[in-house]
């Protein structure tokens, strides 16, 4: 469990910062000491000054890895505006979202919503195919592999030869009909308790065309974590298709650029993971078998978000 940290250098509490989202840490969760009397903060001001380089120094900043390492700053105020307030280490929520956000208009219970029909696959042939590309592509070899909330297609080729392959859904007979399943689980994401498996159960994770509705996020992909092995692989794909009954709202009102930025918060508030990839798959023609076809509208877009444990 993550713990807040201090300076090593003055003891003060280090505030946690959202760091750019054009940066090399991409929005990640940095711990910064802000305190202006810090030796550190205050030799690197002098230093630079000496140099001839005035309004510039460097804070003490702790990444999620636990390196600490210098952020440069240019004004006694820089990056001040970018300490999250009321950030809850423990429990990994904060103030940035409303607690509406993750209320789904269909207050159904989602095992009733989902466990009694069947579903119809959510993308076009050649949507679906990028999403096997892509597992392909990053997921290691012979892995035991869990798939959250899954439904009748895992996407796994017959080439990752895995060595287990636990489908955790709520449809028996969409689970029933997924062909690499060698163990099928019913479990609510969002209304029961902890995953059912032990920790470090996993070498990777997959998670496709779930993530929105997700009604508590950050306790899902910690336990993800949970489950997975040290530098275990989470993989969460997502389009623009939905039950918009059952997408939380915040999915909802953010346009599809803003959700990969608003997976890779899930990510990092979650303290668990560090962000190794991400895929954005859009523009490409409709398969001609495809029923929308004659509209003339491009294949489902496919987005993805990648990260692996601490």
């Amino acid at each position: 469990m993550p713990q807040p940290c201090t300076c090593p250098h003055c003891g003060a509490t280090m505030d946690p910062m959202e760091t750019p989202w054009d940066s090399s840490w991409g929005g990640e969760i940095h711990y910064v000491c802000f305190n202006d009397q810090c030796v550190y903060f205050t030799k690197s001001w002098d230093m630079m000054e000496a140099q001839g380089v005035e309004d510039t120094g460097y804070r003490c900043r702790r990444d999620p890895r636990g390196e600490f390492a210098p952020i440069a700053v240019w004004s006694m105020d820089a990056l001040k505006d970018r300490i999250i307030e009321g950030f809850d280490v423990q429990r990994g929520t904060t103030d940035l979202f409303d607690p509406a956000d993750f209320v789904p208009h269909d207050r159904t219970p989602d095992a009733e919503f989902y466990g009694t029909r069947e579903l119809e696959f959510h993308l076009d042939s050649l949507a679906l195919s990028s999403v096997e590309e892509l597992y392909a592509g990053i997921l290691p070899k012979k892995a035991r592999i869990l798939d959250l909330a899954a439904g009748a297609d895992s996407h796994l080729r017959q080439e990752l030869e895995p060595l287990s392959v636990i489908g955790l859904g709520l449809s028996p007979a969409e689970l029933d009909r997924n062909p690499v399943l060698t163990k099928r689980v019913i479990h609510d994401l969002n209304a029961d308790g902890p995953l059912p498996f032990q920790d470090a159960s996993f070498d990777a994770v997959v998670c496709c065309i779930s993530v929105e509705y997700l009604t508590r996020p950050i306790e899902v992909f910690r336990e993800t974590a949970r489950v997975l092995k040290r530098n275990g692989l989470f993989v969460v794909v997502f389009s623009n298709r939905m039950f918009p009954a059952k997408a939380v709202p915040i999915w909802k009102k953010t346009n599809e650029a803003a959700r990969v930025d608003l997976v890779r918060k899930y990510f990092t508030l979650s303290e668990r993971f560090y962000l190794s990839g991400s895929l954005d798959s859009t523009g490409k023609p409709r398969p001609v078998n495809d029923k929308y076809y004659p509209l003339g509208l491009p294949s489902d877009p496919v987005y993805a978000v990648w990260g692996n444990t601490l």
